[in-house]
């Protein structure tokens, strides 16, 4: 119920409202919400407080809009801020929150010279390859393209890619760290992005690119393309 005696702003007190109704499966994953006018008259309250809710819900990732359409439920738990630490696997367990990793894909190849000059390296080298799909409560979180260079590539052996790629920089290979280049961009998933992620094409994806280098060394070792659903992104900054 709204108490407008409450402190609490009423669109706040109206988002608690709508999360109870989809946690609870009243209002099921994938069905359309009521209108800005029935919410409007069920709370008694006016059309900006209701959109103000809306909007607060969609960028927690509990709903979707779909233009022209109307509203629809996107999960029944909460989607997840990724805060400016080194790892996401850290972060989150911080916060009691078991991430898991499933690994699509590990091997060796030679880069050809569009995806070198992608890593920036200066020329073509043996690289190891390891794609890992990230989830939380087994809803998919994020895809984690990611490339180590030669020299980090000839012993694998005690690499547990199922763990966080961040620690084992830091703590197994102990690398040095000079610098960090990063940049993000927006745009529409491909078939593969929407399959593993869970997603329609109505929702974009974040791409999160990620270069670290060592002391004394001008190439990256490490390239990392990290893709995220745009509604899971609502703080600064994505981590690996």
């Amino acid at each position: 119920m709204i108490d407008r005696y409450n402190k609490t702003p009423l669109y706040i007190q109206v988002k608690e409202e709508i999360t109870k109704a989809i946690i609870s499966g009243r209002w099921e994953v994938n069905s359309r919400i009521p209108t800005e006018r029935e919410l409007m008259e069920n709370y008694e309250v006016g059309r900006a407080t209701i959109r103000q809710a809306i909007d607060l819900l969609v960028s927690q990732g509990y709903l979707y809009k779909k233009q022209g359409i109307g509203t629809f439920v996107l999960r029944d738990k909460p989607s997840l801020g990724f805060e400016p630490l080194i790892s996401l696997t850290f972060t989150l367990r911080t916060k009691g929150i078991k991430i898991s990793n499933k690994i699509l894909d590990e091997n060796f190849f030679i880069p050809g010279e569009e995806l070198t000059n992608k890593m920036r390296w200066k020329m073509n080298q043996k690289c190891l390859y390891v794609k890992r799909l990230r989830t939380v409560e087994e809803i998919p979180v994020a895809i984690e393209n990611s490339y180590f260079s030669q020299q980090f590539s000839n012993d694998n052996s005690k690499f547990d890619f199922k763990k966080s790629l961040a620690s084992m920089i830091i703590n197994d290979l102990k690398v040095d760290i000079s610098k960090v280049d990063q940049t993000i961009t927006i745009r529409i998933p491909n078939s593969e992005e929407k399959s593993l992620l869970e997603i329609d094409e109505t929702t974009r994806v974040l791409v999160m690119e990620r270069w670290i280098y060592e002391e004394n060394n001008e190439e990256p070792f490490y390239y990392l393309n990290f893709i995220v659903p745009e509604n899971l992104y609502y703080v600064p900054m994505i981590n690996y």
